[in-house]
């Protein structure tokens, strides 16, 4: 049995709200890395063995996916990553629809408005080894008449999925591309939003975190590693673009990117203190997973949680065992299939109608975990119940607003938001509020559409994009933030 009709339809509710053209293929083309022994050379670079070019062994013996080579040669790693966060590995010309597509794929070029480079960049994995992420850097298309030197904007991509092909930077043209094999679609729903930061002067980052694009699991809403990556894109993207590191930037996310943008407003001074951050939009962002597994539960959108169980398994081996303990055959299958998955697929096997209520087909397409257990609990009655499961889901790793936050943040909360509770994006205002943050919190009111469809939760991202990218831009300008934290 497949699922791909879960995926699917769990990306309905953003495509109706950002209808997008599909716009070619992927663009591949980078010399294969080559193996080395497990070192550390004199460059201070890391190196591994067999074939897991540039990967620690402590990765691998956690998730043995993470030693293959990539399928496109750019997102396999070479046999020495440099060992500090944010450096640079290599760049490849990314054209793509703003810049048009004549643009020079030479680095002696001149400059074009608006144009694209894909990056492959060390980050940090959850255990402090040093890892191979990638992402692209775009230019902005027209000259900053801001304060100051040209700004950067990191955007932190909502969910896209946990399969390499889903990463943003392997869309084509950076928008769009079908993989005809797997069924797989690289949607970059988010795309224009990025062309709206561009055309206002703005330099555009976007990392593809851990995982997606480069070899192994996905670590999905595994804030340390998200908040890791987004960090050093801002980096290595500064490093590419040849702009000084002091450079000012601010971070962009909703949904899982949102959780990513606050994991990184968490971490910013321990991890990356010489970044000149300037503001944190954090929209939706996922601080609890126990209350968004409810949530997600009877919706469209629960194949977002075997994303997450594949990516917490791979950095927690010792919770493997769980997979025979509480999963069916289904279940087991549901879990391979979404380790390779985007949230968009093509289903082109014939459509199993024999499970539909003809009085309520919607009814029929919901997630029920209950029917991927053995003894029918539901995956959130398990991460409840399950002390070890429990630990890690809701431990410093997955879990928002334990942490001072010293940059001002803009949070986004929808009321009739169905994947993240409003509720808990209001509690993690007040944690930060708490902690002496300047809090600003947005709330969006729009009446409940389709409840389980996603759309309660797409909308209020189209409805604030904008009003999200002008606060950003005051704290560029030198506006100080007001904050709705009281007393």
């Amino acid at each position: 049995m497949t699922f791909t009709h879960r995926i699917f339809t769990a990306g309905l509710s953003t495509l109706s709200c950002l209808v997008l053209t599909t716009a070619g293929t992927a663009v591949a083309g980078a010399t294969p890395a080559t193996t080395a022994a497990d070192t550390v050379n004199d460059s201070g670079h890391t190196g591994s063995t067999a074939t897991a070019p540039g990967v620690p062994p402590a990765l691998v013996a956690a998730d043995p996916t993470i030693a293959h080579p990539a399928d496109d040669p750019f997102y396999t790693p070479p046999a020495f990553i440099p060992a500090t966060p944010g450096s640079l590995i290599r760049d490849q010309f990314a054209p793509h629809l703003l810049a048009g597509f004549a643009a020079v794929d030479r680095k002696d070029a001149p400059s074009t408005p608006a144009r694209a480079d894909r990056i492959l960049y060390t980050t940090t994995a959850q255990n402090g080894s040093p890892v191979a992420t990638s992402g692209f850097v775009m230019e902005p298309a027209r000259p900053w008449t801001g304060e100051g030197p040209t700004p950067t904007i990191v955007f932190a991509p909502g969910t896209r999925g946990a399969g390499d092909y889903c990463a943003p930077s392997r869309a084509g043209n950076l928008l769009a591309s079908a993989d005809p094999i797997s069924g797989n679609i690289n949607l970059n729903y988010e795309y224009p939003f990025y062309a709206m930061a561009s055309a206002a002067g703005y330099r555009v980052i976007v990392t593809d975190y851990i995982g997606l694009g480069t070899p192994g699991q996905h670590t999905y809403v595994n804030h340390t590693e998200e908040a890791h990556t987004v960090l050093d894109a801002a980096r290595a993207g500064l490093s590419f673009a040849g702009a000084p590191a002091d450079s000012p930037v601010a971070l962009f996310g909703y949904s899982q990117g949102g959780g990513a943008t606050a994991g990184a407003a968490e971490l910013a001074a321990s991890y990356a203190p010489g970044l000149n951050l300037k503001g944190v939009f954090a929209g939706a962002p996922p601080a609890n997973l126990e209350d968004v597994t409810d949530t997600v539960e009877n919706s469209m959108g629960g194949t977002v949680l075997g994303f997450a169980l594949n990516g917490a398994i791979a950095r927690n081996p010792e919770l493997t065992p769980l997979i025979d303990r509480y999963f069916n055959d289904e279940g087991k299958a549901f879990l391979a299939e979404a380790a390779g998955q985007c949230t968009f697929t093509m289903d082109t096997s014939a459509p199993d109608l024999s499970g539909i209520d003809p009085t309520d087909p919607m009814a029929s397409m919901m997630f029920n975990s209950r029917e991927l257990t053995r003894d029918g609990r539901s995956f959130g009655d398990i991460i409840h119940q399950d002390a070890q499961l429990r630990g890690v889901l809701m431990g410093p790793d997955y879990l928002l607003g334990d942490r001072p936050v010293d940059v001002p943040v803009l949070i986004l909360g929808g009321t009739n938001d169905d994947t993240i509770p409003y509720g808990q994006t209001r509690q993690l205002a007040e944690d930060y509020c708490a902690s002496g943050a300047t809090v600003t919190f947005l709330t969006d009111d729009t009446p409940v559409v389709l409840p389980g469809t996603g759309l309660g939760h797409a909308i209020p991202q189209a409805n604030h994009t904008q009003q999200a990218l002008d606060w950003l831009g005051d704290r560029f300008n030198g506006v100080a933030a007001t904050s709705d934290c009281r007393g």
